[in-house]
């Protein structure tokens, strides 16, 4: 064999073992999993209590097929009794604790079922609070949130930079 043939053959297989490793990715199944990269971000004005004091807040994550039942049941229902008011709607659920000025960053697998995710805290003063939101899923697609709480709720984005002296 000539040097030129071996390198010929040598270059035809080194092609074809990175075609094949190639493939291996693409045919994997945690390749095609639906994932949720959810950054939580609590303010040093989380959850304020009757004094002023930041608290923590229970926050409840539902993988959800629909968000209807979710958006429109009151906080108390998803709270003590989340299985009959999200019935045929929910997938999976957790619960996290998040403390003033922490954050928390979950890589989430989705189950295949779910095309949404109720994000719940449980806020000491609800009527003043955004205590609800929900994000949208992409099937078979890696989604980012960055979300925020501060003592007004939940929010999209990441909070804002407060000037020197003032609360945020």
């Amino acid at each position: 064999m000539t040097r030129i043939s071996r390198r010929l053959l040598g270059a035809t297989w080194t092609l074809a073992v990175l075609a094949w490793l190639a493939g291996c990715s693409a045919l994997s199944p945690y390749s095609h999993m639906t994932k949720l990269d959810l950054t939580l971000n609590a303010t040093d004005q989380l959850n304020l209590d009757i004094n002023g004091r930041p608290s923590p807040v229970v926050v409840r994550l539902f993988e959800l097929k629909h968000p209807v039942a979710f958006e429109n049941t009151d906080f108390f229902s998803l709270y003590q009794s989340p299985k009959e008011s999200l019935s045929a709607d929910l997938v999976a659920s957790e619960e996290h604790e998040l403390l003033p000025g922490q954050t928390l960053s979950l890589k989430l697998s989705i189950d295949p079922e779910s095309r949404f995710v109720g994000i719940l805290a449980a806020y000491r003063d609800l009527d003043q609070a955004q205590w609800r939101r929900v994000q949208a899923i992409r099937i078979g697609e890696r989604v980012t949130a960055n979300l925020y709480l501060d003592q007004a709720g939940i929010h999209n984005g990441v909070p804002p930079v407060a000037q020197a002296g003032e609360r945020p």
